[in-house]
């Protein structure tokens, strides 16, 4: 409470003593990135600062987000990526085949190409005059720290993706795991051994970005490779902690902050609240996110069958029509964080976005984990391992196994005490998690991000990790046992030849 407190104060004050400064915040082209971008671009509009929020148009179209007191600088693409994402991932995972990554770096690149190329954005941003940009730290969205290196305007990055490699952060993948893998920190020797090389590969080989990208989308400036001008960051927020992920490593300049998407609970509109405070044995709330609001009618099916028979009321967000509409609400969308703040919400049924488990957290919800794609399956087992949860395969759970899993996770105590501990824990040392961004922000325009950033930034990964002076000692060692094996060799041979005129 006392660093919650001390948070506070320093958002208040903040303001009256800095002027306000330009700020534009640049999420990569999904409703569930932008959602927390826009969360802390709010907040820093509310110190005073001018901000402004890129989005393409289709995400515009949807009029979804709240952006109250903030600018959208709308612009337009051919092509809808995150309909081509929802169609990659969820798509696949009910149809039973494997994620297809290529697709990923694909998108990615398209998405780059399409803004870096687009003359009249770029002078759009320039006309600004920005003293900042916040970029979304997906890797896909490295290439467009360009459009900030060509108008010297310093950076920052917000988002979910903690990467040692970009952030220089010296790491043991041995106990961290790979967030594409559902391992938790406690891992056998063959999850070791694939984290590890899955870290070095990841670390060496970027897919994402194209190698002579500064030279293609800025000429006119010297040439930087990707990973030196992501170095320069004047600061990382990364939405995630130690206390529902795992304790691990950090430099000055990355600061964990936990969910952005996460606050106090808001009054809920009318149809919402009045279903809620009629539930006096309780809501089970179930979401698999904006991208799956249509499962495959089998899953559909066995849901409904579940909600339809357990003892408490449910609101499922999904486009399906309610059976029942007094006992199950059904919508396209839901005030998901300000439903789980309800008292009488017993349990989520949640995919894991990384925005979603915060909120559980926040609130101190028990979870049962139904992870469809990326990193769900690694959010899922970070929660279940730490007595918060249970989880499920959709495809391949049963109507029985279903119904009695959200049953115990609603009524086991141990699961309910396990998240309460946490969200305590949470609430005590960072508070408001947008603040705390909001906050961070603030400093790196007032101050500069130079005191916070270590040497390790301003060198070649490469240089960074040692693999050159490894690669060196590994030469040393391997050119010392040529010699040892030469010279015994020719000691061997000079033996052999003396002793062969006294044999004969």
């Amino acid at each position: 409470m006392r660093q919650f407190l001390l948070w506070t104060v320093c958002l208040v004050v903040l303001p009256l003593c800095v002027g306000g400064k330009r700020v534009v915040f640049m999420p990569s082209p999904f409703t569930s990135h932008t959602i927390y971008h826009t969360n802390v671009a709010r907040t820093l509009a509310r110190q005073g600062h001018e901000v402004w929020l890129t989005m393409p148009d289709y995400i515009v179209n949807r009029r979804v987000l709240d952006t109250t007191n903030l600018t959208v600088i709308e612009y337009q693409t051919l092509i809808n990526f995150e309909e081509m994402f929802t169609a990659a991932f969820p798509g696949n995972y009910f149809k039973g085949l494997s994620e297809d990554w290529s697709l990923v770096m694909s998108i990615g690149l398209q998405f780059c190409d399409t803004l870096l190329t687009n003359a009249s954005f770029f002078q759009n941003v320039k006309e600004l005059r920005p003293d900042l940009f916040v970029f979304d730290n997906v890797r896909f969205m490295n290439m467009m720290t360009i459009i900030s290196y060509r108008l010297g305007v310093p950076f920052a990055f917000l988002g979910a993706f903690y990467d040692p490699c970009y952030q220089r952060i010296p790491l043991q993948p041995c106990n961290i795991p790979v967030s594409i893998f559902s391992y938790n920190h406690h891992m056998s020797f063959l999850p070791r051994v694939l984290s590890t090389v899955i870290h070095v590969f990841s670390s060496v080989v970027d897919g994402f970005s194209y190698k002579d990208a500064v030279s293609r989308y800025a000429p006119e400036m010297p040439f930087l490779t990707i990973d030196m001008l992501v170095a320069r960051a004047e600061i990382w927020l990364v939405t995630t902690e130690h206390i529902l992920d795992y304790p691990r490593p950090s430099m000055p300049n990355v600061k964990l902050i936990g969910g952005t998407a996460t606050g106090p609970g808001k009054p809920l509109p009318p149809q919402f609240k009045s279903f809620m405070d009629d539930a006096k044995g309780g809501v089970v709330i179930v979401s698999f996110g904006s991208y799956v609001l249509s499962p495959p009618e089998p899953i559909t099916q066995k849901i409904m069958n579940v909600l339809k028979d357990l003892p408490f009321k449910s609101v499922f967000r999904s486009n399906i029509s309610s059976p029942n509409s007094k006992k199950i609400l059904t919508s396209s969308w839901i005030p998901q964080n300000d439903l789980l703040a309800h008292p009488n919400t017993r349990v989520f049924v949640s995919h894991c976005g990384n925005d979603g488990q915060y909120e559980a957290l926040f609130h101190a919800v028990p979870v049962v984990c139904t992870p469809i794609f990326i990193d769900q399956f690694y959010n899922a087992e970070r929660m279940r391992v730490k007595g918060m949860a249970e989880t499920v395969d959709l495809n391949t759970v049963s109507t029985d196994q279903l119904q009695s899993t959200i049953l115990k996770v609603a009524t086991n105590t141990s699961y309910k005490q396990a998240i309460t501990k946490a969200s305590e824990l949470f609430k005590i040392e960072f508070g408001v998690p947008v603040e705390k961004a909001a906050y961070w922000l603030d400093h790196v325009m007032k101050y500069g991000g130079r005191h916070l950033r270590s040497s390790g930034h301003e060198v070649p990964f490469l240089q960074f990790s040692c693999l050159d002076v490894y690669t060196f000692l590994l030469s040393c060692v391997l050119l010392i046992l040529l010699i040892v094996v030469y010279l015994v060799y020719k000691a061997f041979k000079c033996f052999f030849s003396k002793s062969k005129p006294k044999i004969e």
